[in-house]
């Protein structure tokens, strides 16, 4: 009888799969990173980066070796954003950053409006990003000048602590804009004039808290441009301003960005941002400074106005009582 032939040993086609799993997995993976990152705050992005690393630093299931991710490597270092700094990286991926971020800046000024602290300065947002307005009646330029008044300075001081904490790579646009009373003396028309007070501005913003030079854009609209009608003292004022755009990253191509953070190390990146953080907290060391000093000279006035044995309560009622009168 003759020996019956083995079957012929099955040849295994189906090994692409397990990669293509993988790849799918990762795919799927990306996606899902990239939906979470437009809809989350940044303790939530934080919770979230933890938790990729751990899951893609673990060893895999198919292959029992490092994980898909090659080394370890997180996912959001495989993105396009893999080159910048954890608070960058959010500012750039993250449109409810953006939009949460436009929004306390603009309760922000709205309050302090209200304090006079930015008197005649107001906020919006639009389809463009946040705009802040910055109205001139005398009081940010002179009359035919481009040079920054002591009172527009303090104003920026205020605005560009504000942007500075809360954007540091967005494209920011400063617009010129007159009234419709023809320029005289150095400069040869309103055109001039606008471009050259939103270049004083720009100037003031990147010597003041190291911005860099490249996120800004500047254009004068002269009177082209009118918020109101009119020949009134009242409406030329209006007219009279300059607004400080910061755009939404979605714009930000309008502007041929030139992405300066993202070409920067991560090193240099930390650097450039520990800079103005630094800038920051020493105005509200000084600004501190100045509210103790006022405390200060505010005791002085009180214990020479109120006998030596005098209590806390009374120092407490002879300053009510000194408020009152001034």
């Amino acid at each position: 009888m003759a020996r019956k032939k083995p079957p012929e040993e099955h040849e295994n086609l189906e090994r692409w799969m397990v990669s293509y799993a993988d790849f799918l997995t990762l795919l799927f993976a990306t996606f899902v990173v990239l939906y979470a990152l437009s809809q989350i705050n940044l303790e939530q992005f934080k919770e979230l980066q933890l938790s990729i690393k751990k899951a893609f630093t673990a060893p895999s299931i198919m292959q029992g070796d490092v994980g898909v991710m090659n080394q370890g490597q997180n996912i959001i270092d495989n993105s396009n954003a893999n080159a910048m700094i954890d608070s960058l990286m959010l500012e750039y991926v993250s449109p409810a950053y953006e939009q949460d971020s436009f929004e306390k800046i603009k309760e922000d000024i709205d309050a302090l409006n209200k304090t006079g602290e930015l008197e005649g300065v107001n906020a919006t947002i639009d389809e463009r990003g946040l705009v802040i307005n910055m109205n001139d009646d005398g009081i940010l330029f002179k009359s035919g000048s481009a040079e920054l008044s002591n009172a527009a300075r303090k104003k920026l001081d205020i605005i560009g602590k504000l942007i500075i904490q809360k954007f540091a790579m967005h494209q920011i646009r400063i617009e010129g804009h007159s009234d419709k009373i023809p320029s005289t003396g150095r400069y040869p028309s309103n055109w001039e004039l606008s471009s050259a007070r939103a270049s004083s501005i720009v100037r003031y913003l990147i010597a003041k808290f190291k911005f860099l030079p490249d996120l800004f854009t500047v254009v004068g609209y002269a009177d082209t441009r009118p918020v109101v009608q009119g020949n009134t003292s009242d409406a030329l004022a209006k007219n009279r301003r300059v607004e400080i755009v910061v755009l939404r990253n979605q714009n930000k191509r309008a502007e041929l960005s030139q992405d300066s953070f993202i070409k920067m190390n991560k090193t240099e990146q930390q650097q450039v941002r520990n800079e103005q953080i630094e800038i920051v907290e020493a105005m509200d060391r000084a600004e501190l400074k100045k509210i103790e000093d006022k405390i200060k000279k505010q005791e002085e006035i009180i214990k020479e106005h109120v006998p030596s044995r005098a209590t806390t309560s009374d120092y407490k009622n002879e300053a009510d009582r000194l408020r009152e009168i001034r």
